[in-house]
């Protein structure tokens, strides 16, 4: 023991920094590994919506984490394609129809192995524009550009000479018109932004103004301190402590605006 302790001083020094270089070194690996498995993991696209604005419509497409895509609009029949590399595709394997225009329905599938894709279906060729943020990505798509039909113009004839008008007599004053009265605006509260069908059962997207945001909701899911009791064709009934509350489709909310609506194949 004497010899060991005798020995420490000259050699014990080196041989402490290759221990501690060592165990840096395997710290690095360990967390490169950490955030290369991070990385590795696939995201999942696990939802798509449908919001109906006055000038667009908006398509919502929910993912677990932020995933490269590509995007492509083709023709016969018109359709936007999106594939994102690395992720899983756990929404609705069955197209869901929406008939909002421009939108026809809604489709998606795991296209190969690592990559999903979803395809938007339109009625026509529209202008779009893609925003992503921490919940996925929203694609806005233009309602403008609808095709007007022109009626064909009518045969021009030479005009009749007119006879000499007689002095007409200054008209009354128009009795004075009153406008309506601006529609009431509903209590704030929940509003159904719009109702869909998927695997035969009714959702219905409600605003909850306690959170202030639109999630889907099924017949028994609460919605603050109220239950979802029936989901309609184009209504929602909530039962509150206070009583049954029937939602409309489409209620004008107290800013005047009324509500937008929700979702609605591969290629």
């Amino acid at each position: 023991m004497g010899q060991l302790r005798a020995a420490l001083p000259a050699g014990g020094r080196p041989l402490r920094a290759a221990l501690a270089a060592g165990a840096l070194a395997v710290g690095l690996a360990l967390g490169l590994a950490r955030i290369a498995g991070a990385q590795a993991e696939p995201s999942e696209l696990s939802e798509a919506a449908v919001i109906e604005r006055d000038a667009a419509v908006e398509v919502w497409v929910r993912l677990s984490r932020p995933a490269k895509y590509q995007s492509d609009l083709i023709d016969s029949p018109w359709r936007l394609v999106l594939d994102f590399e690395n992720t899983a595709y756990k929404w609705s394997a069955s197209p869901v129809p929406v008939g909002i225009d421009p939108v026809r329905e809604l489709r998606g599938s795991q296209f190969r192995k690592g990559a999903a894709r979803l395809v938007i279906e339109l009625r026509r060729k529209v202008a779009y524009t893609i925003e992503q943020d921490r919940e996925g990505l929203r694609i806005v798509l233009s309602r403008e550009g609808r095709v007007q039909t022109v009626p064909a113009p009518k045969p021009v004839t030479a005009p009749r000479p007119e006879p000499v008008p007689k002095p007409v007599p200054a008209p009354k004053p128009a009795a004075e018109v009153k406008a309506a009265p601006a529609p009431k605006a509903v209590p704030a509260g929940p509003a159904v932004r719009g109702i869909i069908v998927l695997d035969e059962q009714a959702h219905a997207y409600i605003f909850d103004p306690a959170t202030k945001q639109v999630r889907r909701y099924a017949v028994g899911d609460p919605v603050g301190d109220a239950i979802v009791e029936t989901i309609g064709d184009r209504h929602v009934v909530l039962k509150t402590p206070t009583g049954r509350l029937e939602l409309h489709v489409g209620d004008v909310r107290p800013d005047g605006a009324a509500g937008p609506a929700p979702p609605a194949r591969p290629r």
